[in-house]
């Protein structure tokens, strides 16, 4: 894409036009028509290159600007994947109450999560009147806050905002029964639309599950492979988005492999006939939807020369890039170019030098589950979380 020239640029090339034009000098002092000319002329130019520019940035989807800015990223997404970026969804709980039987809690009643929750201050609601039958009971609750910011864990108490005739005020969480789901970030959006334009449909090959997964909330990538020792079963291993997974490293919640299995099954599009909705290759007898298994990376430096906090800071965060974009090779999905599935010293080493060149070092460990290799490879379900570095 073109570079857009900045005003002074502009002023300063219809100047030299002017110059050349009429072969005159224009003075460095004094009051001149032509300068305010040009001057004037420069800021239309610049804005006819900025549409030109926001056109030519949105006539593409990898570059294409949120909609709501007058862009056509959510028009590509609608055309390929069917949809629009995936809202926020709102946990609903199980919320275990004592009182007197036959006590009433009004709908719209509201509690609050005390400040030992996961998320403390956050108000969830009773959608539809309830009267209690036991003690203890259990009424259904949903976040008034859309989101993972109001996620509860089980046993999190809350207090109602209000006195209940009849009902304790403080009541426990029992179980989740709708996850809480962040909304989809438009560069999440944007990558599941290229993949979308990317990858060709193979009547059930690798590309086909990963095309399919687009379609469940909550799912940064799959990994399908043949599952091993069986015939005609299929392994595909869900990797969570960070905001939606149980531990912040890509550990998919039951609800996401739910949902992961629904849309492998059956296409979730019910405008078409249902005759076509149907995605399981002939075939295939089972398809076995899994978590993928965290694998935690420590990394020990021997004798590091001149250590320091900065320079610590600095090689973490290029590990954890560089750890980060390790995954699973599924060669029917993926470009063999981009396969990146292996980890070892040698590529530690090469991090370190280029995050910080000329450092000095001794010797390299790689721990992957407490266990030392000097080469490790991700296969199947396997995905590399940087532990520690420690540095001796």
């Amino acid at each position: 894409m073109q570079n857009i020239p900045t005003l002074l640029e502009l002023y300063n090339s219809i100047l030299a036009d002017l110059e050349a034009e009429y072969t005159i000098t224009f003075p460095i002092f004094g009051k001149l028509y032509l300068k305010g000319l040009a001057a004037v002329q420069a800021g239309k130019l610049k804005i006819i290159y900025l549409a030109i520019g926001f056109l030519q940035k949105n006539i593409f989807v990898d570059t294409a600007t949120d909609e709501a800015a007058g862009g056509t990223l959510q028009r590509f997404g609608r055309v390929k994947l069917g949809r629009n970026p995936f809202p926020a969804v709102a946990g609903q709980y199980v919320l275990q109450v004592t009182g007197t039987v036959g006590a009433v809690i009004a709908a719209s009643t509201t509690f609050k999560s005390n400040d030992d929750t996961q998320n403390p201050g956050k108000l969830f609601v009773v959608d539809l009147p309830f009267t209690l039958t036991s003690s203890p009971d259990y009424v259904d609750i949903r976040a008034l806050e859309s989101g993972i910011g109001s996620r509860l864990n089980d046993n999190d108490v809350l207090t109602a905002t209000i006195p209940i005739a009849g009902v304790d005020a403080q009541a426990a969480v029992q179980s989740t029964f709708v996850e809480p789901l962040a909304a989809e970030t438009l560069d999440d959006y944007r990558r599941k639309a290229l993949l979308a334009y990317q990858l060709e449909a193979n009547g059930g090959a690798g590309t086909d599950y990963r095309l399919w997964s687009l379609d469940a909330q909550g799912v940064e990538q799959v990994y399908p492979y043949a599952k091993s020792g069986a015939a005609n079963e299929i392994e595909v291993f869900v990797e969570a988005t960070i905001a939606d997974s149980t531990d912040g490293k890509g550990t998919p919640t039951d609800s996401i492999l739910m949902d992961v299995e629904s849309v492998i099954e059956f296409d979730p599009d019910a405008t078409k006939p249902l005759n076509e909705r149907g995605r399981r290759p002939l075939g295939v007898f089972d398809v076995h939807v899994l978590p993928i298994t965290v694998k935690e990376v420590d990394i020990i430096i021997d004798g590091f020369i001149g250590l320091t906090a900065e320079i610590e800071a600095t090689i973490l965060a290029a590990m954890e890039e560089s750890i980060n974009l390790i995954r699973p090779f599924v060669a029917s999905a993926d470009i063999l170019a981009d396969k990146n599935n292996i980890l070892d010293t040698n590529k530690i080493i090469a991090v370190i030098l280029n995050a910080r060149p000329g450092s000095v070092f001794g010797t390299i460990t790689l721990n992957i589950d407490s266990v030392a290799f000097t080469t490790y490879t991700f296969y199947n379900g396997d995905i590399p979380h940087l532990n520690t570095i420690t540095y001796t």
